[in-house]
């Protein structure tokens, strides 16, 4: 064979299929680098780093009465400082459901339920404590997944959807994510059904919102906001509101009326979730109150005077009145700002408005469902009477995470004022957390 013959049969010759194999990156290798491996392997050090944290500074703690007695959450595991206040309430609905307790019924059974499911599922092999931790892990995850690709959505590629996961993940009541609450449930549920809204896929969006009507009653503000999503999905035209799809919403009501029909065979009051404030004495500053404007004054007053030092600043003001307080007019910035985005957004033209995002060029009103979501948030949480827990509340609403991202990408002036919120936020969820392990009310 010629020299000419042996080049030509060399070029000619296949390729092997182990180098084509080699040629493209494996399903590991691209779910590891994709949004979904970056954020387990984040959640995964977060949780991590609570968790080693509780079990290093929580021994050193002045303890309090949010700790258990006895039983669950009570001793020196790896999981115990996860047992506390409200979280024992979610326990007790699992040793013996909504009949013995009554304040307990104000606590919606989707969690619960869903460690039970868990334990069920691994034969009884985890403890409640460990099938509630991986729960949680589980729904962060789920819920960090979604906010990175809802800010993408809105905001295009860069640093902001990073940036909010770093919000959310840092907001003072974050570590309610870690700890055995709703919460991380809550978000993962919520953000989806909107990430599914964006998307336009109705039939799983609804299926999330049946879900999140049972898991609590602020639920209805995802409601809001994937149905503010599909109205402009259908050009906010009143008759494009005809749609087969529109019946979703609606049937989101489904999670809470069979919370409903479940307290009504076994206690026999129907509306046990509302009733159960009226059993506790603790309870007794829950009073509804439409005059939502008067709840607000009469916060914004009392923490006023606490950080001009006229009155003395309590463990039980900050917790209860400054840091709500804070909460809502960091929701009401952040709502006025995207407010402020699709304005500005919507007087560019010809190679300026060529710099938005997809999802503005496509739509200028894109950011106003999450606008809306917020002010009506704010609304939904001063109608008690009072802004007790207000701080983890705002945890789910993604209008702030959004704003933070905005914010940070938008503007080279006001970048900063992200990062300080980052480090505030960080600082004040190490204060809460530590409160919170030693049985302290932190929200």
């Amino acid at each position: 064979m010629t020299s000419g013959t042996a080049i030509e049969a060399e070029q000619t010759a296949p390729v092997p299929a182990a180098r084509g194999r080699l040629a493209r990156p494996s399903r590991w290798h691209a779910f590891l680098s994709g949004d979904f491996g970056v954020a387990l392997f984040v959640v995964l050090l977060w949780h991590g780093a609570l968790t080693a944290a509780a079990l290093l500074f929580g021994p050193t703690l002045p303890t309090s009465e949010g700790i258990p007695g006895s039983g669950i959450g009570s001793g020196d595991g790896l999981l115990a400082h996860t047992y506390r206040w409200d979280g024992v309430h979610y326990g007790h609905i699992l040793d013996g459901g909504y009949a013995e307790f009554v304040p307990i019924r104000a606590f919606y059974p989707l969690f619960p339920f869903t460690v039970w499911l868990v334990q069920t599922i691994t034969f009884g092999q985890l403890g409640v404590l460990a099938a509630g931790m991986l729960i949680n892990t589980v729904a962060s995850w789920l819920a960090v997944v979604a906010l990175l690709k809802i800010v993408r959505y809105h905001l295009g590629e860069g640093n902001g959807p990073w940036l909010a996961v770093a919000g959310f993940l840092s907001a003072p009541a974050a570590y309610f994510l870690h700890v055995f609450y709703s919460e991380a449930l809550f978000c993962a549920i919520g953000f989806w059904a909107y990430l599914f809204a964006l998307r336009r896929s109705w039939a799983w969006m609804g299926l999330c919102l049946m879900a999140i009507t049972a898991s609590r009653i602020t639920g209805v503000l995802f409601v809001g906001l994937c149905f503010l999503e599909f109205w402009r999905s259908r050009g906010w035209s009143l008759r494009g509101l005809l749609s087969p799809n529109l019946l979703w919403f609606p049937a989101s009501i489904a999670g809470f009326a069979g919370y409903m029909a479940y307290l009504r065979v076994v206690t026999g009051d129907a509306l046990g979730m509302f009733h159960a404030y009226q059993a506790a004495n603790s309870w007794s500053y829950h009073v509804f109150n439409p005059n939502f404007p008067a709840t607000i004054a009469e916060e914004v007053e009392l923490t006023g005077r606490a950080l001009l030092g006229l009155d003395q600043m309590t463990t039980w003001r900050l917790v209860s009145h400054v840091l709500p307080v804070i909460g809502l007019v960091l929701l009401l910035a952040a709502s006025c700002y995207l407010i402020g985005c699709v304005l500005r957004d919507r007087r560019l033209h010809g190679p300026a408005a060529a710099c938005l995002p997809p999802a503005q060029r496509e739509d200028r009103t894109a950011l106003v469902p999450l606008a809306v979501f917020g002010l009506v948030a704010i609304v939904m949480f001063t109608l008690n009477s009072n802004v007790v827990s207000v701080h983890r509340y705002v945890l789910p609403c993604l209008v702030l995470y959004v704003a933070l991202a905005a914010l940070a990408q938008r503007s080279r002036v006001l970048r900063p004022a992200a990062y300080v919120t980052l480090y505030l936020g960080g600082l004040l969820q190490a204060l809460l957390f530590a409160k919170f392990i030693s049985g302290h009310w932190s929200g």
